[in-house]
């Protein structure tokens, strides 16, 4: 996958996994492809809508998938930590951390491969040991089966992530 994809289904997972699309995730979201560039020349609300109606089709499947995609990928440092960032940052976009989301990046860590935590403490706003503290029940297939057997996810409306650009 290319890490202009990686970087967009990142943002996208880690704004869908709480079960809430809010407005100031998909704000930072189209603020990271219009300022920055993260997610290359799409159209953003285009690309929106289709991962929509994709997570809508494919429930927590859609999450499942992105997870096996990130843990094939070979990814260097810069790559692991530009993608832990992304989480974050969208992760804290609405100013509310639901503890499924911290369940949810934890998986999302334990398939970056390179960094470190100290790494990813030193470099990422906002991150803090509770993105990295290792849960009661450690293992990656234990801490994968405890996120989706809480999570339920609902089906997003389309028109609720276009913003006014």
């Amino acid at each position: 996958m290319e890490q202009n994809e990686l970087l967009l289904r990142t943002a996208f997972a880690c704004m869908s996994c709480d079960g809430d699309i809010a407005t100031e995730e998909v704000e930072l979201i189209k603020q990271m492809s219009k300022e920055k560039h993260l997610f290359g020349e799409i159209d953003i609300d285009k690309e929106l809508d289709t991962l929509v109606k994709e997570i809508n089709l494919k429930g927590k499947g859609f999450l499942k998938q992105y997870l096996t995609s990130l843990a094939e990928e070979t990814l260097t440092e810069e790559q692991e930590l530009k993608v832990a960032d992304v989480a974050v940052q969208t992760i804290r976009a609405d100013n509310r951390i639901e503890y499924s989301e911290i369940k949810f990046f934890k998986v999302l860590r334990s398939n970056l491969k390179i960094v470190s935590d100290e790494t990813l403490l030193e470099k990422i706003d906002g991150i803090d040991e509770n993105y990295l503290a290792q849960d009661i029940q450690a293992g990656y297939l234990q801490m994968y089966d405890d996120y989706f057997n809480t999570i339920e996810l609902p089906k997003f409306e389309i028109g609720k992530i276009r913003l006014d650009s």
